[in-house]
């Protein structure tokens, strides 16, 4: 039995000392599998979300009104956590060399620091953050009008309703503190 002779492609791979079966790789693996497609979606959401939250840290000081418990993260686990401050826990790559310049990189800014308007303060890393929550400023002003009109009815009815303050009424009940520096270790 006489075998095919190698065809031009294969001659010139061969040339170049590939093999015909190297050639044909890259366009076997252009279609991705399914988990290729979803490690990529969740690797875009990440660095998606990490810069979502670098651009609210870098927001703090320019417009504080939107730390006031209106932004917010969403934990995988369900809860809430309002943000009064955040800032990234290893915002700084390490100038060294080959692979530990690399895996520096790797972690550079995947954990942030986020105090709440409380004076909760949670270290969490992006894997533990499913997204980012914001009230718009006419929701944060249509329930503030609705807060103040509950008061006002309650008042107008001889004193209290008897009910405790429930979601922006009671976040607006909480005493306001001045925002300082977030603390710097975890128990204080």
């Amino acid at each position: 039995m006489q075998s095919k002779p190698p065809s031009r492609s294969a001659q010139s791979a061969g040339a170049r000392g590939r093999s015909a079966k190297a050639v044909a790789r890259p366009n076997a693996e252009a279609a991705l599998s399914v988990h290729a497609v979803l490690e990529m979606r969740r690797l875009y959401w990440s660095n998606l979300l990490r810069d979502m939250l670098m651009g609210l840290a870098a927001l703090q000081d320019k417009q504080p009104e939107l730390f006031d418990g209106r932004s917010a993260v969403l934990t995988h686990q369900g809860e809430r956590i309002a943000i009064s401050s955040i800032q990234p826990v290893l915002a700084l790559s390490m100038a060294m060399p080959g692979p530990q310049r690399e895996a520096s990189l790797a972690v550079q800014c995947t954990v942030f620091r986020i105090q709440t308007p409380g004076g909760e303060v949670f270290t969490l890393p992006l894997e533990e953050i499913r997204g980012v929550h914001m009230l718009t400023a006419e929701l944060v002003d249509k329930l503030q009008k609705l807060a103040d009109q509950e008061e006002d009815e309650s008042e107008g009815t001889g004193g209290s309703s008897g009910h405790a303050p429930f979601g922006f009424a009671a976040f607006a009940a909480l005493p306001k503190r001045p925002p300082g520096p977030p603390p710097e270790h975890p128990s204080e």
